[in-house]
């Protein structure tokens, strides 16, 4: 039966009949030995990169599009291939599925997985969780020890003799032993270089058969000095298997180390040379054929495969820069907000931002988020409310004699509320009151100096719920407003934490001021990010094992592994508050007044809408509060001058005696300078 390019049902091939003239059925017209071992002719199919759409269909119950057969064999045939995507074109399904067939096609397979967080790794392997349930006959082919397994630090799929782990990386100590055959770093701009190249690729450096591949090496030495190595010889030995290493992930910022991995790439495949950028003699010896790199912006991938007003809406409201970086697989030179994203990253008390001879003298180590303070500091409180449409978010700065730190962020939303209360994590029974709880449950391990609240979309509410005594439990006081001297409060004279100030974001000088004072703040590094790396992400505390343990036995352990508030999303969450800070622009009213805000988009009612931008606010409150407290004047310490007037024999004679004791100005004054003048 021909094959019908021009029909209906085909145009999503995009094929022309030029494309099938060469194209043969391949179980057509079989030998009688193909058709006395037809089971292991099928098999020689299924394993031919050429045939994939088929294997998948027939295995997996998965029609691929022949974009992502391409991608497949792509990844199949190189060695090192470089995969950069749009977001939403099924980056991580598609790395699924190569993980599966890999298992199921190569016996004796080992796949690591690896993210700089957990997630980032889980996601992949939750997409061949999938292909496992909905697939029976890719089941029935393998053994009763295959199948998924998960645990609190890894993941892992066994395929008869072949297996895929997904694990974070940590500080790279734990994993140090692993071994594979093919490593996929997801997310890349995530990793840290360091930890990639010193760890994560020596988990290939080992061949998959050492032995057969020394004996491999050696005959082919001496055959080649011997002149009986022939060409075929030389292309079949270039077609064994060798190891992998695939770097997947969205594009991200030109100075970034995806960027550099991709450069130096790319220059190697086309021979062109890139300025500053330099490539050594042992890359440059690599064979073009181990190369590839696959990148697929939005605009190359095809009609229907992406929801068109999902499109639309994520081109209106996303940032150009960032969506040139998400969408457009493109890496970007620079943000092009208020808040520059390489500003943002000079302000990382990364590794290397703290060994540079730019960095401050006051942040002499790296330091990474936490979920518990140092009782002996102050800590500052930046609080955005809101329920619905944005996240209700809370920054918190650990406040040092000259500077601040950014060490934890936390956001949640009426969704995110009734799922926690679903399965058991909360039992209060509001919304504000279980964001109430969260604050004063922050109190215990950060010491609370100033918390300060948006005054408009529920701030008021907040504030309430911290002196209602129904929300408070045992030896627990209210939090009260601030005690302002110049504006009296009904609240002044009650007892408890005076710790709480209001912030107006609708006076427009009020935004101005903090916005710029928190640029001027990063700029003189003042104001500093903690380090993203697997250092903080691998710090897996006892209690959220405990927490799992409990969890697992109440719900079961799918949602068990969905834990709250670890110290992983404390990371992430700041990720997305520098992510929030790239967005923001500035642009002046009518009046001549500056307005910060995101971008404006419409949505699909026509109503207008932004960007969300909670984690920022919450940050501008935060350090709007802890500059007024670092560069607060100390009030004079006055003490009593003078004596009783029969004090002593010795006290008539002090002219060594300060009059005043006080500031240093009018302390310098001396007795002689002091005249009395009486009058008669």
């Amino acid at each position: 039966m021909k094959f019908d390019v021009n029909a209906p049902d085909n145009a999503w091939l995009n094929l022309v009949e030029q494309d099938v003239q060469s194209i043969e059925n391949p179980l057509l017209n079989l030998t009688e030995e193909q058709k006395i071992n037809i089971h292991l002719y099928i098999i020689s199919v299924f394993r031919n990169p050429k045939y994939f759409a088929w294997t998948c269909k027939v295995l997996f119950n998965i029609e691929l599009h022949p974009q992502q057969v391409v991608i497949l064999q792509e990844l199949w045939n190189r060695n090192f291939p470089i995969y950069i995507a749009s977001r939403g074109y099924g980056k991580s399904f598609l790395l699924a599925i190569y993980c599966t067939l890999k298992c199921l096609l190569v016996p004796d397979s080992k796949i690591v997985i690896c993210g700089a967080a957990f997630r980032q790794s889980k996601i992949i392997f939750d997409y061949m969780d999938t292909i496992w349930k909905n697939a029976p006959l890719y089941r029935s082919v393998c053994s009763d020890s295959s199948g998924p397994s998960r645990d609190v630090d890894r993941c892992t799929m066994r395929i008869n003799t072949s297996w895929t782990t997904a694990i974070p990386i940590g500080t790279g100590d734990k994993i140090r032993g692993l071994r594979a055959h093919t490593v996929i770093a997801d997310e890349f701009n995530s990793i840290p270089v360091e930890i990639f190249e010193t760890v994560i690729q020596g988990f290939a450096s080992v061949s998959k058969d050492p032995i057969k591949n020394v004996k491999l090496k050696a005959k082919r030495a001496r055959l080649k000095e011997s002149g009986d190595w022939k060409d075929q010889d030389e292309h079949i030995y270039n077609k064994r298997t060798s190891n992998q290493i695939i770097l997947a992930g969205t594009a991200g910022y030109d100075f970034e180390p995806f960027a550099q991995y991709w450069k130096r790439q790319r220059q190697m495949i086309t021979g062109r040379g890139e300025e500053g950028l330099e490539i050594s003699d042992d890359l440059k010896s690599l064979p073009k054929k181990a190369l590839s790199i696959v990148r697929i912006p939005y605009d190359l991938v095809p009609l229907g495969f992406m929801d068109e007003d999902i499109m639309a809406r994520a081109k209106a409201t996303t940032h150009s820069g960032t969506f040139a970086m998400e969408y457009g697989a493109s890496f970007a030179k620079d943000s092009q907000g208020f808040f520059k994203k390489t500003l943002i990253e000079s302000c990382v008390a990364s590794d290397n931002n703290v060994m540079s001879a730019n960095w401050p003298a006051w942040c002499s180590m790296p330091f990474s988020p936490i979920t518990s303070g140092n009782q002996s500091l102050k800590y500052v409180y930046g609080i955005d409310p809101a329920s619905e449409v944005d996240n209700f978010a809370i920054t918190v700065l650990e406040v040092h004699e000259n500077h601040s730190r950014v060490v934890y962020c936390w956001t949640t939303n009426r969704k995110d509320w009734q799922n926690r209360k679903r399965i058991g994590i909360t039992d209060t029974d509001d919304y504000y009151s279980f964001c109430v709880r969260k604050i004063r449950d922050l109190m215990l391990v950060f010491p609370c100096a100033r918390l300060g609240i948006d005054s408009q979309g529920g701030g008021i509410q907040i504030a309430e719920g911290l002196r209602d005594k129904d929300k408070m439990k045992k030896n627990e006081v209210a939090v009260l407003p601030f005690i302002d001297k110049d504006r009296p409060q009904d609240t002044d004279s009650l007892p408890g934490l005076h710790i709480i100030e209001f912030i107006n974001f609708a006076s427009a000088e009020w935004t101005s001021n903090a916005n710029h004072g928190l640029r001027k703040d990063m700029e003189d590094k003042f104001l500093l990010f903690p380090r993203f790396d697997p250092i903080s992400l691998g710090l897996v505390t006892e209690q959220d094992k405990v927490n799992f343990e409990r969890l697992k036995n109440q719900i079961g352990e799918s949602e068990a592994l969905k834990l709250y508030d670890t110290l992983e999303d404390c990371t992430i969450e700041i990720e997305e508050l520098k992510a929030e800070l790239v967005t923001i622009q500035v642009t002046r009213t009518p009046n001549g007044r500056e307005k910060f805000d995101t971008p404006e988009f419409k949505m699909a009612t026509g109503k207008k809408g932004r960007i969300r931008k909670d984690r920022y606010s919450a940050l501008l409150i935060a350090n709007a509060i802890s500059r007024n407290i670092i560069r607060e004047v100390p009030r004079p310490i006055y003490t009593t001058a003078g004596m009783a007037a029969n004090y002593s024999k010795e006290s008539k004679n002090r002219e060594d005696q300060p009059l005043y004791m006080g500031r240093d100005a009018l302390s310098k004054y001396k007795n002689s300078s002091i005249k009395v003048i009486k009058k008669q």
